[in-house]
């Protein structure tokens, strides 16, 4: 597999809060406000009331180790809007894995439980190189969990922090990877991600792209995105995923997978606005924004991808991830891309 042309670096890793020494009087690693409430023996993760950040507590065994169920936990690397990533290693096993824990209270419905479980052997069973490998999952003392390939280096989120811009090129030449990626679960699956946006991006330090988090639901399964449960600014969401009962294909991955090779490349997200609802309302009657308002030296054949990928509807982007990435293999060996025929007719994949 050709290696992308990006710089990589180690996450920064974060404390994991010691339960036996602060059962009585935990603190947020955060905020340092006060966070009540036991800890079970295999540990917990809360969130904090002052500043909702994810704390975990984990109990050390007798040796003075912290363990996560079987696991051996060597330190915290990340986390999402609902749960922490550890880099550990099992009981029987000495290679380094990512144990991705989740927030307790989203383990008390047990309809939620048997679709994490459904979905978790599902994602098992899908194995390529440009996808974050899941090994298992299930539930310790009430902790939901999935045990990963853990990746060692920075996402896209990461690399806007560190480095700004990226450079056209090398954006589209991330963006293959993903494309590919999405292609695959599409066509072997009818699958597709949801939520595609730069922190679910990672390069390695040996310059591979690995998309995280494919929850890999089906077409028809699901609809439109609850607003009122969407963490921070939806700026990668398509149009249809934020409407009632839209119909979403892998066409909605290509619409976020534009917007964030629009942020990579512009250092900031298209609809960038302050409010949520500004930001939908964007998004569902605006037409797609022009990068070169914001980078005027981009070149047309890029501006021109993009705006195909993030075509406001759907029958205006790519029809599928494979002839996506036709068109961005075409910009980087310097080909003017083939974007779509608007007189083509109307196609529902």
């Amino acid at each position: 597999m050709p290696k992308t042309v990006v710089p990589s670096s180690s996450c920064c890793h974060l404390k994991i809060n010691n339960s036996a020494s602060m059962n009585s009087a935990r603190k947020c690693r955060k905020c340092d406000e006060p966070i009540s409430g036991n800890v079970p023996p295999d540990g917990i993760v809360v969130r904090c009331e002052s500043c909702r950040w994810l704390n975990i507590f984990l109990a050390p065994d007798s040796d003075g180790k912290l363990r996560f169920g079987e696991y051996e936990v060597i330190q915290e690397v990340g986390q999402g809007a609902n749960a922490v990533v550890c880099k550990a290693t099992k009981s029987d096993d000495d290679n380094i894995r990512a144990v991705k824990i989740f927030f307790a209270e989203l383990s008390v419905n047990s309809h939620a439980y048997s679709e994490f479980t459904r979905e978790t052997e599902f994602s098992v069973g899908v194995v390529h190189n440009n996808i974050c490998r899941t090994y298992s999952g299930g539930e310790i003392e009430g902790n939901r969990y999935l045990e990963l390939e853990f990746i060692d280096g920075i996402n896209l989120a990461q690399y806007l922090e560190y480095y700004d811009a990226m450079d056209p090129m090398d954006a589209f030449t991330v963006a293959t990877h993903v494309a590919i990626a999405l292609d695959f679960v599409w066509s072997d699956f009818l699958a597709i991600h949801r939520d595609i946006k730069p922190q679910n991006v990672m390069v390695d330090k040996a310059g591979y792209v690995k998309v995280l988090d494919f929850g890999l639901v089906t077409a028809h399964e699901r609809s439109a995105v609850d607003i009122s449960a969407v963490e921070g600014t939806p700026f990668y969401l398509s149009p249809e995923s934020v409407t009632q009962d839209a119909y979403q294909d892998n066409r909605s991955d290509i619409y976020s997978l534009g917007c964030t090779l629009y942020h990579l490349i512009a250092n900031e997200p298209p609809f960038c606005y302050d409010e949520l609802l500004d930001v939908i309302n964007a998004r569902i009657k605006e037409p797609a924004p022009d990068v070169r308002k914001v980078k005027p030296d981009i070149p047309e054949t890029v501006a021109n991808v993009l705006l195909t990928m993030m075509a406001r509807e759907p029958e205006d982007r790519y029809v599928t991830a494979r002839e996506c990435l036709d068109d961005l293999q075409r910009v980087i060996r310097g080909e003017a891309p083939l974007l779509i025929d608007p007189s083509r007719p109307k196609v529902n994949v």
